[in-house]
Parts: C-alpha cells; structure tokens; sequence
C-alpha cells in the first residue's frame, strides 16, 4: 500500500481522495489498519474522517463511485446552504443531529423518491455466490441450488409460483417474505446463474419473458410486491414484459435501471464493462443512469452509458437481440464490438489493439458452436490471427 500522510486532510480532501473513498466503499484489512493508524492520537483528523464518512453515508448505497463532477456538485450544494461549517461544529456535540441535517443537505441532493425506498436497494444486496459455475443454476431463497443440466434451459413460474423446469415441476418449498430482527417483513430472492457460452429462458409468475445470455445473473423476488415489479441485471437479457399498469416493472443494473409499463427490450449490463446499454424493440422505456441522468427511449433506439455520457442513436435491433435465437448477426459493424461481444458470451478476455477493433464486420455467428470453432471461421473470413492464451485471447493483424 502506498504510504501517505493525511494529518491535515480536510473532509474536503478527503472526500476527492481516490484511496479515502475506495477504503470507504471496498474496506480491507489493510486499508483499515491504515485509517487506525492514521487517526490515532489526532482528534482533528478523527472528525473529519467521520464527517466525511457521514457524508458518504447519505449518498444512496448503489452510487459507490464518485466522478469529479459529483465531487464539485457535492461541495457546491453544500456551500450554497452556506451551513457546511455550521454542521461540522453542531456534530462535535450531536453526531445524531449532525447526520441528520447532513441528509437534508446533502442526501436531499441526490435522493429521489424513486431511490428512497428500502426495496430499491435489498435486491441490489444479493451477493453474488463466490464461486463460478460451469452449469446454469438456480439458487433459492433459502440459498439451496438447484443445477440445471440442459443447454437451453426453460425456466416457467405459474401464477401460482409453481416452477416448472424444461416442463418438469419442481417441488421446491417458496417462501415470499423474510422477517427481520424487528418484526419486519422483507421480500426474498431468488437467482439464476447463466454460465459461459450458455443460454437460458425464464418466465416469471407476472407472465414476463426474460431471455437470458451466457455469463449473466438474474435476481428476482419469489412474488412480486403488489405497486411494483423489479428485477437486477449483471449481464444481458431480452425481456417482453407483461403489461400491468398497476405495476411497472424496473430492471435494475449496477450502472442504470429501466422503468416500464409493458414492452420488449434488450439490455446488456455486464458490471465489469465500462458501458452498459438498452436497446427498444417496442413500446417505451424510461432509463435512468447512477450520474442522475434520465432518457425515454423510443422503438429502435440504442442507449448506451459509459464514462459518465449517453448516447442515444437508431439501430437495427436484429443486429442486437439475435443471440436469444442461437447467432449473433453483425452488419457492417466495428470488429471491437464483435470481439467484445464473443468476450461477453464465452468468459474469455480479447486483447487487441486499435488496428484490430477498427475492422468492419458483416455475417452471422452460430453460439452453439465451441469458442474455438467460431475463432478458426473469424480467421477465415477476416484478416486477424487469433492465439489462446491461459488468461486472455490475443487477436493481431496478420502480417
């Protein structure tokens, strides 16, 4: 870990500090031995580490990262109140009061109703499990696993809850709701797992149709609440939801979420790449992204989110929602978004540069084709060689 003196940070600095927020946001042994150390014996330091954190505590748990322009929009709103100096010196003597007019300072600038609520954030709790799975799995509520063997796995609830595997009924015991140390009841998940190079369906009890990519996770309630329908995203679906005024119906992702009433769109959320994006084929959508921007997309219309911008821009949604029939098709399209697509699809990383990415590429990719026999009809067709590495594929120009 590099070493660094903090001794006369402000919570300021602090809070513009890349190591402060990731200690904050992914704390490790290390990281926190590091701030024991820092703070002790200096009472100054000590309080403006808690200011800072009470802070980051008012910012809603899915927004981890700060850019540079929540940094200067934070400060700025906090100045105009004209109260920053006024709430540091009240928490020397309240820190409960001093958090909460912090959250009316400062969460009132980022919270909306729509982010407010609890359920908003337990789905987005589920961990993920800790180890890779080479079959599509199902896990519980009650964290049991249920390995499904087949290729193209058919997953149906009937409105009942009954699940259905391949036409095959399961007698699995559902539980809806959990109940919390205060009585509380709280609504519980289950999730699919799609491993590389697979694919699944999953119909759920609402009578919404989710088609499921390789290397991708599904979390979704055993039933749904009565005012809403949700789901989380980390990977590609296509979706065709089931109309229900009464309920609209949110994809959640890591970067973005996606509110309807009743329609069909594609959405491709990997959490580890930078961009994310939704494709309508019909009906109408309402995106909002983790930088508190919000579009309404059209039929035809590709979004996508990445470094902080959004673009919106007509496509073919063939070109984007084939893969749920077997192929990826590809139309004159740029050889990075090929790769990276096939990268997505069989768990293996493409390293190529700048003169690799900016060929162009026509034609159809089976998906129930091994990795290797897709790459040898790409080394046919296009004028790259590929080498397999142990971590990563290696593609290159050929001489």
């Amino acid at each position: 870990m590099e070493k660094k003196d903090y001794t006369n940070y402000s919570a300021e600095q602090l809070l513009e500090d890349d190591f402060f927020l990731e200690s904050f946001s992914k704390p490790t042994p290390d990281s926190l031995s590091f701030w024991v150390d820092q703070t002790r014996g200096n009472e100054v330091l000590t309080k403006e580490v808690a200011y800072a954190k009470i802070i980051l505590r008012s910012i809603p748990y899915r927004k981890r990262i700060f850019s540079s322009d929540d940094k200067e929009l934070l400060w700025m709103r906090i100045s105009e109140t004209n109260h920053r100096k006024h709430l540091f010196r009240y928490w020397y003597s309240s820190v409960a009061a001093a958090a909460v007019l912090l959250i009316l300072v400062v969460g009132g600038f980022y919270y909306t109703d729509y982010y407010a609520k609890d359920n908003l954030t337990a789905i987005e709790r589920v961990q993920r499990p800790e180890h890779s799975v080479e079959t599509i799995q199902l896990i519980l509520a009650d964290e049991k696993k249920v390995n499904i063997e087949e290729e193209d796995s058919r997953l149906q609830y009937s409105k009942k809850g009954e699940l259905h595997i391949n036409t095959q009924k399961v007698d699995i015991p559902q539980k809806s709701t959990d109940t919390n140390k205060q009585g509380q009841k709280n609504p519980v998940y289950n999730q699919l797992i799609v491993p590389a190079a697979k694919r699944s369906f999953l119909e759920l009890a609402d009578g919404s149709k989710i088609w499921v990519n390789a290397n991708t996770r599904v979390v979704y309630p055993v039933t749904f609440e009565n005012k809403k329908r949700e789901i989380y995203v980390d990977g590609e679906i296509y979706i065709e939801v089931f109309p229900d005024k009464e309920r609209p119906f949110i994809v959640k992702s890591e970067k973005m979420d996606i509110r309807v009433l009743g329609t069909k769109f594609n959405v491709s959320a990997y959490a580890a790449n930078k961009e994310s994006s939704v494709v309508l084929v019909s009906g109408k959508v309402n995106v909002q992204t983790d930088n508190r921007s919000e579009s309404v997309l059209e039929p035809s219309e590709r979004l996508s989110y990445g470094k902080g911008s959004t673009d919106i821009k007509k496509v073919n949604v063939e070109n984007y929602i084939s893969w749920k029939d077997g192929f990826y098709t590809f139309d004159n399209e740029c050889f990075s978004i090929v790769l990276d697509k096939l990268s997505d699809y069989y768990g293996k990383k493409m390293a190529y540069n700048a003169e690799v990415g900016a060929l162009r590429c026509s034609g159809s990719l089976n998906l129930s084709d091994d990795m290797v026999k897709v790459l040898n009809g790409l080394e046919s067709t296009m004028p790259v060689n590929f080498t397999i590495e142990r971590e990563y594929i290696s593609v290159i120009v050929k001489p």
